[in-house]
């Protein structure tokens, strides 16, 4: 197994083009990105990305809602 290391920048929307050459085309290859310290994701970006990056999505299907204020017993404290 070969190892190249490559020091990219990413676009806005988090995407990256690495250019290898062409000794690299129509291979595959694993990839592994490594951050510094000081580009760790903070809470406040994590949370952008839990609400806007998608993941999330399926939970606006109709489908989803399966239970309604009238489902279970309430608790009550003691």
């Amino acid at each position: 197994m070969e190892a190249v290391e490559k020091n990219i920048a990413f676009d806005e929307n988090g995407n990256a083009l690495i250019s290898l050459g062409i000794k690299f085309s129509q291979k595959n290859a694993k990839v592994l990105v490594l951050f510094n310290e000081e580009d760790e994701i903070n809470e406040q970006e994590w949370l952008k990305l839990a609400k806007y990056g998608g993941a999330f999505n399926f939970l606006n299907d109709s489908s989803e809602d399966i239970y309604s204020d009238k489902d279970g017993t309430p608790y009550k404290r003691k």
